[in-house]
């Protein structure tokens, strides 16, 4: 019999019963709680859960968490879902809720109870939930915002108890919720087949439309709040500066939300938010919605403690506030009771996810307004990408996991982990998360023997048996947070934001009455201070900076802005005691990925002088390596962070390469690939490194274990990392390296004209003789190039810093020949001019070398649009930009030309490539269908002939052909 046949068997018999006391069950006097034991539990323990806990003893490894606490007498208060299934061994993320009535209440069409279940899906990220007394099984789409309105339009399938007898029927349901089902990702595979949500969904003011993740809601939804509070203040102010108001803001919008936090949790047992400026006689405003929020805040800091309710500017009388009425309205749109956000599901993390690209925008101000616009290095950088939580819990697991495993609580308080770019905090919450995961582990597996009376009446001290679990007491929460957490970052309002989350982590699971019981403790607040923990610095940059000679500053006040804005920061200083100790014991994050190019000529020096890494055009990424080594402590280093791919291969970072290799510090690479970040397509790699004498483990990006790297057999001269190795490309690389040469001996390349402002240099009308044709990047294609109908004003003998422009010679375009190459590529796309045309940085252009014009450049270009080349590019530089570096190291094939096979080979070459080069004029033209056939067919047949000609000349066997060729 089939797991289904058995369940479809023991469901008839619970149907069976229901029907024989159909009406016993169906009167008022029913209980839910009966319901729930005598059929509902029964229900999904069919569909292959363990509900009742029979065989998951663990109490942290449960498939099935069942709310235990009675409902409110209110139900919009009721805090928490019946039920909660998760997909192990992922046992904190839900899967689906399912909420439980008694049967005598209709559920079906009830607005409220699909309202409530919505708000638990939505919120965990929940496509479908269940609603359920057993007599009815109602599939609950919860992909829309909630919204009370609007909550029927998640109605999506309903059963009676009658279908379940339809074998076809039950068949939907045990499909979509058993946990056959569940581990084959059923709900996730069946909500991305459903259509978008139909029906009226648009919800008022801040809240506008209705389909989107919770992530992407809640950041419009804050950003909406921030912009609405900048206005408010402003207009009550207008002497407030950008810095003031973003300050305000910043610390107005934290308050509220850690708030909100507090009172979904039970930990504040009253709605403070939907209580403000409400007059307690008529229920109308009173206008002080703004002073009750103050005056709260100011007995919250007296509980709590902790940046968030620290006091502020904003809370001295002084402070003008925003306009009443204004902040008002925003308080009962955040209010519980109102809102369709419940923190009790939102996971910390996605919260994290969101201030991250919150922290990305900065408040600007005019004389009478203001506005909220992006940071101008997020701005030059593309935007904030968040890290994904499955990297952040690879790198903790693999760094700070490592480290504790085997210790006991006594020793793991001895160590000190840090993230020195912090952002919002998510590596520091996965860092937490990991250490109070441990600790509970450690003590249910200690305490495990003790008596149910022995558990209940000893003061254990650290942990407190609550609801059959062994709990972490606040205490011990304070105390991890205080000895094993630090971070830095050079935005205040990161340093706070990180705060605030760590915060967040650390209530998770508390209650108004374990917080309330610390009172009077030596933890007599609720929150630690972590302004030690926790700092606002340059990471990068020390107070050194100052003793440069060749690094000055402006005079008086201009020169203080300037230290300000880079804001410097000693280590010994910040951390003197960990730096005493020897250093952090693990480093993790995402450091920023900065060109050095691109940083201002003042922090080019400086590290240029200070970092022994620094090399061309190295990123800031590389020296947050070198910093974290230098910040580690000896006796065990660990670094674990996500960094883009271009540090493995190119020239720019050979100098960090040398570092890590030749000290035998990296331990694991994951090559991840370029689809880590949402709308970014930087190729990234996980790096891990410890101190350790074996060889290099390396991943694909599925996190499997792909083969080990010898660091023993890496050429010294560039210590070039190939994460793409087999012994099939190993073949082809050492058959290309034979009897080669760089192809810089023969040709160089260099970027086109770089201009600082397109618009004002490139336009498409040729009004003087100073203005040539243009082409950019998206022009060159293999063997051709599509003019756009651009020109642009070129005068390099003008000064650069007047016109913007990189001042090549026009000679350098005005050449009888040369190659095109797109710069921004994922494979080499050659073209060849010889009508000194102009091309812009997105192409790198080539010269001769004086020593050598023998070889034809339309021999060179066959030889770079081969498959062969294409095929040893391709595999070892995997970024999406080509730069000289790559190009010139590029083995090529030098022509013997008193050998008269490899003068015939060169020359059939050269005719191969002058007949693509026109058939693809032809091939553009074309307009029959016919035409287009055969000229397709032809330059299809000579990229053969001129593979086949390339693949004589590297003199490949048969077998190496068949690896190229994908075969």
């Amino acid at each position: 019999m089939t797991t289904f046949e058995k369940a479809y068997e023991t469901v008839q018999g619970l149907v069976n019963t229901f029907t024989q006391n159909y009406n016993h069950y169906m009167s008022a006097g029913y209980s839910e709680s009966a319901a729930r034991q005598d059929y509902i539990d029964k229900f999904f323990a069919a569909l292959g859960w363990d509900v009742t806990h029979q065989y998951q003893t663990n109490p942290y490894e449960q498939e099935v968490k069942i709310e235990l606490s009675q409902k409110q007498q209110n139900e919009t208060a009721h805090k928490r879902a019946d039920y909660a299934f998760y997909n192990a061994p992922n046992y904190k993320e839900e899967v689906f809720f399912v909420e439980a009535k008694k049967p005598s209440v209709l559920i079906n069409k009830n607005a409220q109870h699909y309202f409530q279940t919505i708000k638990y899906g939505w919120n965990a990220g929940c496509p479908l939930s269940v609603l359920t007394d057993f007599e009815e099984f109602v599939i609950i789409d919860c992909r829309n915002i909630p919204n009370i309105k609007y909550a029927l339009n998640g109605d999506h399938k309903s059963y009676r108890f009658t279908d379940y007898a339809t074998k076809e029927k039950f068949a939907e349901i045990y499909w979509l919720f058993s946990k056959e089902a569940i581990a084959n990702n059923s709900i996730k595979k069946y909500a991305d087949a459903l259509p978008k949500a139909k029906g009226k969904v648009t919800q008022k003011a801040l809240f506008k439309g209705s389909y989107m993740a919770i992530d992407e809601s809640f950041l419009a939804y804050i950003d909406g709040v921030r912009e609405s509070l900048a206005k408010a203040f402003k207009n009550n102010d207008d002497t407030l500066t950008g810095e003031q108001l973003t300050e305000a803001v910043q610390r107005t919008v934290d308050r509220l939300v850690f708030i909100r936090f507090l009172e979904d949790k039970s930990i504040e047992p009253n709605s403070l938010i939907n209580e403000w400026g409400l007059s307690p006689s008529v229920g109308g405003v009173r206008g002080g919605a703004w002073d009750d929020f103050v005056a709260d805040c100011r007995k919250l800091d007296a509980k709590y403690n902790g940046v968030v309710f620290k006091k502020h500017f904003i809370d001295e009388q002084t402070f003008v506030g925003p306009q009443q009425q204004l902040f008002f309205d925003i308080c009962q749109e955040i209010s519980s009771l109102n809102s369709p956000y419940d923190f009790n599901y939102i996971p910390i993390h996605i919260l994290g996810s969101i201030y991250e690209r919150f922290l990305g925008k900065v408040i600007r101000v005019t004389n009478k307004r203001s506005f909220v616009e992006e940071k101008p290095e997020v701005r030059k950088a593309g935007g904030v990408y968040y890290t994904p939580k499955y990297i952040v819990d690879y790198i903790v697991i693999n760094t700070v996991g490592k480290q504790i495993q085997g210790k006991t609580p006594k020793q793991i308080a001895d160590l000190r982990f840090a993230d020195i770019a912090c952002g919002s905090g998510s590596f520091l919450i996965g860092v937490y998360d990991c250490l109070l995961e441990y600790h509970k582990k450690y003590y249910t597996e200690k305490l495990k023997d003790k008596t149910e009376l022995d558990k209940r009446s000893e003061d254990y001290g650290n942990v407190v048996y609550q609801d059959k679990l062994w709990q972490l007491t606040l205490k011990l929460k304070q105390t991890i947070l205080l000895n094993n957490i630090y971070g830095v970052d050079i935005d205040a309002q990161a340093v706070e934001v990180t705060q605030l989350s760590l915060f967040l982590k650390m209530l998770e699971d508390e209650s108004l009455t374990s917080t309330q019981s610390r009172q009077g403790s030596v933890f007599s607040k609720v929150l630690p201070n972590l302004s030690n923990n926790i700092v606002c610095g340059n990471s990068l940059i020390g107070f050194d900076i100052m003793q440069q000679t060749s690094l000055t500053f402006g005079e008086g006040l201009a020169g203080e802005a300037e230290l300000k804005k880079l804001n410097p920061m000693d280590y010994a200083a910040k951390f003197p005691a960990i730096m005493r100790g020897g250093g952090f014991d693990a480093i993790v994050g995402n450091p920023p990925y900065v060109n050095l190019s691109a940083l201002p000529e003042m922090q080019r020096k400086y590290y240029q002088k200070n970092y022994n890494v620094c090399k061309n055009k190295s990123d800031l990424y590389s020296f947050f390596i070198e910093k974290a080594t230098k910040l580690l402590n000896n006796n065990y280093k660990s670094l674990g962070y996500i960094i883009p791919h271009t540090w493995l291969t190119t020239d720019s970072f050979y100098l960090l390469r040398k570092l890590l290799l030749e000290n035998n510090f990296i331990n694991k690479l994951v090559d991840l690939g370029p689809k880590v970040f949402k709308d970014a397509i930087v190729s990234t790699v996980i790096l891990i490194c410890s101190k350790s004498n074996e060889n290099i483990k390396v991943y694909n990006n599925l996190l499997e274990y792909q083969f080990n790297i010898d660091t023993d057999n890496y050429v010294k001269d560039d210590y070039f990392i190939n994460l793409n190795w087999n012994s099939d490309r190993e073949m082809i690389y050492s058959k290309l390296k034979k009897y080669t040469v760089p192809l810089s001996e023969i040709i160089q390349f260099s970027r086109g004209i770089k201009t600082s402002d397109d618009k004002r240099f490139i336009g498409k009308e040729q009004p003087n003789k100073d203005y040539y044709k243009i082409y950019r990047g998206k022009n060159i294609k293999a063997y051709q190039f599509n003019w756009a109908g651009e020109f642009i004003w070129y005068r390099p003998d003008l000064m650069k810093e007047k016109i913007g422009c990189l001042p090549h010679s026009k000679y350098f375009f005005e050449v009888p020949e040369k190659l095109i190459i797109q710069r921004v590529a994922q494979t080499l796309s050659v073209c060849y001019d010889n009508n000194q045309n102009y091309f812009l940085d997105t192409c790198n252009v080539s010269r001769y070398n004086t020593w050598d014009n023998i070889h034809s450049f339309k021999f060179i270009c066959g030889i770079l649009n081969s498959k062969l080349i294409n095929y040893w590019f391709n595999n070892k530089y995997k970024m999406p930009t080509i730069g000289g570096y790559e190009l010139h190291s590029i083995p090529f094939k030098k022509i013997d030309f008193d050998n008269k096979q490899q003068k015939q080979t060169h020359d059939t070459i050269v005719n191969c490539v002058t007949q693509l080069i026109t058939a693809k004029q032809q091939q553009a033209q074309a307009i029959t269908e016919k035409d287009k056939n055969f000229i397709t067919n032809k330059c299809q047949s000579l990229d053969t002939q001129i593979d086949n000609l390339v693949y004589q000349l590297y003199n490949l066997t048969e077998a190496e052909i068949k690896i190229v060729e994908g075969n």
